[in-house]
């Protein structure tokens, strides 16, 4: 049966790839990006994610209900701390409260969000992310991400750290209406973005994490796990984090990808 899907940061990447892949299974999809609308899209609404007034008059236009919310867009940490938390977070946060609170979001439907293996520490951090809920709408949001006092890499991390736990916590608030809330964390992926990623990790660093598990995934490896969430069998999967990272998580967590040879520890080791 055909559902009906808002997705953001269709344009490119990781979303441009779910869309393709929801329009080839005769899916209705609506975009929303701050670029130009991406061949396939049913409808695109323009939104600028780091904007409370775009994002307000983005999802004023959106006439649901929708059976499935794909929360694909964001930036890396070289865009700036301040711009990642607002995209990151509170844009994502804003418009998806925004949809749910006027009911278009389908009961029985399906919320994914990206988040990222740079968050797959989250539960050690439970009070910076606790921080940035503390902002009880957009405008407060902005404040805080004007005040972070770390770097654009750091946030990014903080960023997705967040999302993981947004998702986690969005799921039991939602699990009576039946709308189920999962987070897909991708390792290092060959969207326009990869430069900028590569950038904040370093090149050689990198490059190890690739070693790893044999290559980068491209947009639609991990295209393939948020389609399935949104529209395929996965009814009773909800409240997860999935890595679609090639096994990379479990490699760091379980030694066969040895972080201490990589070359970030190196590097620090022989900084002390």
């Amino acid at each position: 049966m055909a559902k009906r899907v808002l997705l953001t940061g269709a344009s490119t990447g990781i979303g441009n790839a779910t869309l393709g892949m929801l329009v080839a299974d005769g899916h209705e999809v609506t975009t929303l990006d701050v670029k130009d609308a991406p061949t396939g899209s049913a409808r695109h609404v323009h939104c600028d994610l780091s904007d409370p007034a775009s994002v307000d008059a983005a999802a004023g236009q959106l006439s649901g209900p929708f059976d499935a919310l794909l929360n694909v867009a964001g930036v890396a940490g070289s865009m700036g701390a301040e711009l990642v938390l607002r995209v990151n977070v509170y844009g994502l946060r804003h418009l998806t409260e925004s949809l749910l609170a006027a009911g278009k979001v389908a009961d029985g439907g399906s919320i994914v969000n990206i988040a990222s293996l740079a968050g797959m520490a989250w539960e050690r951090h439970r009070d910076r992310i606790a921080a940035l809920d503390e902002a009880p709408d957009f405008t407060t949001g902005i404040e805080v991400a004007r005040a972070y006092d770390k770097d654009g890499p750091a946030a990014y991390v903080l960023s997705k750290e967040w999302v993981v736990a947004y998702s986690q916590r969005l799921a039991g608030r939602l699990v009576r209406q039946g709308i189920r809330v999962n987070s897909v964390s991708p390792g290092p992926v060959l969207t326009p973005l990869f430069p900028y990623f590569e950038a904040d990790t370093g090149a050689e660093q990198m490059a190890w994490l690739n070693e790893q598990v044999g290559r980068p995934a491209q947009p639609a490896d991990e295209a393939e796990v948020v389609t399935w969430l949104a529209v395929g069998r996965s009814g009773w999967v909800n409240g997860v984090d999935l890595p679609v990272d090639g096994g990379l998580s479990a490699g760091m967590r379980n030694g066969w990808a040895d972080t201490k040879s990589s070359p970030a520890s190196l590097a620090r080791r022989a900084a002390r």
